[in-house]
C-alpha cells in the first residue's frame, strides 16, 4: 500500500517548519493540500498540527521505546517515528497496524530505507493504553514534568509557573493543545450580518455568533477558506481579541489613520470599515509579500487602503501626520501558541528582550508621525510583560508628550463578567478568555 498523500504532506511540512522554513498554516493552504479531498485535507492537517503540539511528549515516549538516543536518530527518522507515534497514540479512529505500515513505507521513501526495520520494530511497541495511563498518574508538580507532559519549552512554562503557578498554569497548557475555532468577520462596504450568514448558511457551513455576537462570528462546520464570501474578500478570518483591537482608536470617517506592522492587512481593513469606508488608512509592513496577500484580501472591498513597504524599526517614508495610529508589534506570538503551535520550539529566552528593542523602535517611529491630540494604540500577542507593560512603560519614560488612556470599546462587551479584562490601565485579554489569541494593547494619548 502506498503512502497517502496526507502523510507524505503532513511529513514534508513538519520537515521544514522543523528547518525553520515557514508556517503550517500556510503550508496547510498551499499545494498540494489545497488540492486534497476533504479527508485526506484534514488528515494532514490533523497530522501536522497534533506533531507540533505533542512534540516533547511523543520524543519523552519514543526515548522509553527506543535503545539509542533520540537525538542520534537522523531527522527525518525522528519525524516519521512521531507521525506514527501521534497516530497510535492519538488517534483511535486509525488502526495501528496501517499506522505501522504508511510510517515503514515512509521512511523508505525519504531515503532512510536502512531504518524501516526500526520503525517498525518501535511502533509496534507502542501501547495507547500504557501511554494513557502513565499521562494520568504522573505528577504534575514541577516545570519540567509540565513541559514533557504539555509539550512546552521548559523555559517558558517555568516563567509561567512563577508568575501564575501550577494549576492555573497546566489549564493555559493544556488549552494551548486543543484545536482553535476558526473566528470571523464581514468585511465589505456593500454587506450586512444578515446577507452574510444567510449566504454561509446557503453553501453549507454552519455558524454562530461569538458570545454576545458583537459582528465576530464562529465557524462550527466547514472550512470558511473554500466559500464564496472569502474568495471574493467579504469576509475576513480573524480572532476575537484582535478585532477588538481597531475599536479602541475610536475611529471617525474624517481619520487618517497609519496600521504599523500591518502584515496581511486583517485590523488595517477591520480601521477602515470601522470608520464606515471613508477613513484613509494608510498599511505599512516590510515584507512585500504580506501586503501583496493584504490588497488581494482586502482590496477589492476597500480601494481605500493604501499600503507601503517600509521597515518600521526605522525612521518611516511618510509626511503625513495621523490622528490615529496602530502599533500592532512584531512579538513572540506567545499568546497565539494554540494556533500557531511552532512558535513554542522556535522562540527561545533571548529573545524577548530583542523584541522588546524592536517594539520600542516602533513606538517611536510611530509617535514621530501623530498629531498631536491624536492616538496612539500600542498592541502585542505576547503574554510576557517585557513586551508589554514594560516596553509602554520605557515608551512613557522618554516620551512626556504621552499619556496612558484607560481602553475601553463596545467591543469589550462580550467579556464583561466573564474576567476583568484590564490590569490597571493595560487590556489583557488571555486566551483563556478569548478561547482564541491572547491579546494586550495600550491607548495613549499625545498631548502635545
Amino acid at each position: 500500500m502506498p503512502v497517502s498523500p496526507a502523510r507524505r504532506a503532513a511529513f514534508r511540512i513538519l520537515m521544514k517548519i522543523e528547518q525553520g522554513r515557514g508556517f503550517a498554516v500556510d503550508m496547510l493552504h498551499d499545494d498540494p493540500v489545497r488540492r486534497f479531498s476533504e479527508a485526506d485535507r484534514r488528515l494532514a492537517t490533523e497530522l501536522v498540527y497534533g506533531v507540533l503540539r505533542q512534540k516533547s511528549c511523543l520524543d519523552w515516549y519514543l526515548g522509553t521505546l527506543v535503545e539509542r538516543p533520540l537525538e542520534r536518530l537522523d531527522r527525518e527518522v525522528r519525524m516519521v517515528l512521531r507521525l506514527g507515534a501521534y497516530q497510535i497514540l492519538f488517534l483511535s479512529r486509525v488502526p495501528v497496524r496501517a499506522a505501522v505500515h504508511q510510517s515503514v513505507e515512509l521512511v523508505k521513501q525519504s531515503r532512510h530505507r536502512y531504518a524501516a526495520s526500526l520503525i517498525n520494530a518501535v511502533l509496534r511497541k507502542a501501547d495507547r493504553d500504557f501511554f494513557e495511563y502513565v499521562c494520568r498518574k504522573v505528577p504534575l508538580d514541577s516545570s519540567l514534568v509540565l513541559s514533557i507532559i504539555f509539550s512546552h519549552p521548559e523555559w517558558l512554562v517555568s516563567r509561567w509557573v512563577d508568575r501564575w503557578g501550577l494549576r492555573h498554569t497546566c489549564v493555559v497548557l493544556n488549552h494551548n493543545n486543543e484545536p482553535p475555532r476558526v473566528h470571523f468577520r464581514y468585511n465589505s462596504p456593500r454587506m450586512g450580518q444578515e446577507e452574510m450568514v444567510t449566504t454561509l448558511k446557503a453553501e453549507g457551513y454552519s455558524v454562530y455568533p461569538y458570545h454576545s455576537g458583537e459582528g465576530i462570528w464562529v465557524v462550527q462546520k466547514g472550512d470558511l477558506t473554500k466559500s464564496s464570501l472569502y474568495r471574493r474578500g467579504q469576509l475576513t478570518i480573524q480572532g476575537p481579541g484582535s478585532q477588538v483591537i481597531a475599536g479602541l482608536l475610536k475611529l471617525k470617517p474624517s481619520d487618517v489613520c497609519l496600521d504599523l506592522c500591518s502584515g496581511t492587512g486583517g485590523k488595517a481593513s477591520h480601521m477602515i470599515q470601522l470608520g464606515e469606508g471613508q477613513a484613509t488608512v494608510i498599511g505599512v509592513d516590510s515584507s512585500f509579500r504580506r501586503l501583496r496577500i493584504a490588497r488581494e484580501l482586502h482590496g477589492k472591498q476597500w480601494p481605500g487602503l493604501r499600503w507601503v513597504v517600509a521597515d518600521g524599526t526605522r525612521p518611516l517614508p511618510l509626511s503625513v501626520r495621523f490622528d490615529k495610529i496602530l502599533v500592532d508589534a512584531v512579538c513572540s506570538g506567545t499568546g497565539t501558541l494554540r494556533r500557531n503551535p511552532e512558535i513554542r520550539w522556535r522562540l527561545r529566552a533571548e529573545d524577548l528582550t530583542r523584541l522588546a528593542g524592536l517594539q520600542l523602535k516602533l513606538l517611536d517611529n510611530a509617535a514621530d508621525l501623530l498629531k498631536p491630540g491624536g492616538t496612539l494604540v500600542y498592541a502585542t500577542c505576547s503574554l510576557e510583560p517585557e513586551e508589554n507593560e514594560q516596553v509602554v512603560e520605557r515608551f512613557l519614560a522618554s516620551r512626556p508628550g504621552f499619556r496612558l488612556r484607560l481602553p475601553y470599546d463596545e467591543g469589550l462587551k462580550p467579556y464583561q463578567g466573564l474576567r476583568p479584562h484590564c490590569e490597571g490601565a493595560f487590556l489583557c485579554l488571555p486566551p483563556l478568555l478569548t478561547q482564541s489569541d491572547g491579546v494586550f494593547a495600550a491607548v495613549m494619548e499625545a498631548t502635545e
